[in-house]
């Protein structure tokens, strides 16, 4: 009887088991953006700051980092992506002390240090403008897979256009390339993204 007693709880020991296992699967988190499949440690950045110091990817390793790639002369995905970091960062009341948002430039001709530091205050201070060297720049570029071409052919009435990529790159609290989001994803996808790996 006892022993039999011991099958029968080892049995319904083995289903509850099994059980939360199942249900975990059915509740695992399901992240907005693209993921990194094997995410990798990310490419290293070291540029010239928009806060006059030169920055080093590495001196973030704490914390989440969203980047996005363009120009301060942009007159739409740009201005547009930045407006929805700053909602972001917002959504994330006192937890966006753990990210930070760099804008690196395509355009490095116009854009510099002091003009990226005056267009980024316009969105939020704490957001960090980098250019460089063209050389420099390029390595970046060329790591993170941007595509970058100027156009002459096309005017604006702040000059030529750069035609660039617009994804956004997610850099997890341990330095890894995690997430990629698409042009005009959500800032509340975005947050919720954040929110989760800040308490995982």
């Amino acid at each position: 009887m006892v022993k039999r007693s011991l099958v029968i709880g080892g049995v319904i020991l083995v289903v509850a088991i099994g059980l939360g296992i199942f249900l975990g699967f059915l509740h695992e988190y399901a992240f907005n953006g693209v993921v990194y499949e094997n995410p990798k440690p990310a490419p290293q950045i070291i540029l010239d700051g928009s806060d006059d110091a030169q920055f080093n990817l590495k001196s973030l390793s704490d914390k989440i980092v969203l980047i996005f790639f363009g120009y301060t002369s942009c007159p739409d995905v740009c201005p547009s992506t930045l407006s929805d970091m700053k909602r972001v960062t917002k959504l994330l009341g006192d937890d966006a002390d753990s990210v930070q948002v760099i804008f690196i430039t395509v355009d490095p001709d116009r854009d510099t240090v002091e003009k990226l530091n005056s267009y980024l205050s316009l969105f939020d201070p704490k957001f960090l403008g980098l250019t460089g060297a063209v050389s420099d720049l390029e390595k970046v570029w060329d790591e993170y897979g941007v595509y970058r071409e100027v156009d002459t052919s096309s005017k604006t009435a702040a000059g030529y256009l750069v035609n660039h990529s617009s994804r956004l790159y997610l850099i997890d609290q341990k330095g890894r390339l995690f997430l990629t989001y698409g042009y005009g994803t959500s800032p509340e996808s975005i947050a919720e993204d954040i929110e989760y790996l800040i308490s995982n």
